[in-house]
């Protein structure tokens, strides 16, 4: 794979701006070569007409789609928006009421499968907020005022058997695996 593709990969699986330097670091490459193939995808991408672009703001970077878009994109986001929660938004969802705040990395080391997508849908809908703290390197998630006042709870230790969900001994388990897989080699 070229690094051009990995940057469009990292790009659409992050669905959120990273700048400049987090991609150099995240592809373990020169920020110059990063900003060289990052020209190559965005012009690659306007010759192919492809319904997603390259925007940048500054050194931040992200996959976004066309203006040309817009109309059908607003239909899907739409239906997102003002539609059930699928299964997988629950579970996020639950476990980050109970769990929560978390990081996405620890969101899936427990969910077992790739959540930005969902976190994305879920801060979309007002449910799930990105914090300003951060953990791992990565931005902290957690339910917000809106998810308790749908419930019509107070806070979040209101929740049926909060106490035994939160300490549950297999989430512990799983969160200290993702711990120690990111803990510096001494």
């Amino acid at each position: 794979m070229t690094s051009e593709s990995l940057l469009e990969a990292v790009l659409f699986a992050a669905a959120r701006p990273l700048n400049l330097k987090k991609l150099a670091e995240i592809v373990q490459l020169d920020a110059d070569d990063v900003q060289s193939d990052l020209e190559q995808l965005r012009e690659r991408l306007d010759a192919s007409e492809s319904g997603v672009m390259l925007q940048n703001n500054g050194t931040d970077y992200e996959l976004v789609t066309r203006p040309e878009a817009s109309e059908a994109v607003a239909k899907v986001v739409n239906a997102e928006l003002h539609g059930e929660l699928s299964r997988p938004s629950l579970e996020a969802l639950s476990i980050l009421a109970y769990c929560g705040p978390m990081t996405r990395p620890e969101l899936e080391q427990i969910r077992g499968v790739q959540s930005a997508m969902i976190l994305r849908n879920l801060m979309l809908r007002g449910l799930v907020e990105q914090k300003e703290e951060s953990r791992l390197g990565q931005p902290v998630f957690a339910v917000t005022f809106d998810f308790l006042n749908h419930l019509g709870i107070e806070n979040v230790t209101s929740l049926p058997h909060y106490e035994d969900m939160r300490g549950h001994a297999a989430v512990a388990d799983v969160l200290a695996q993702l711990q120690e897989s990111v803990a510096p080699s001494t």
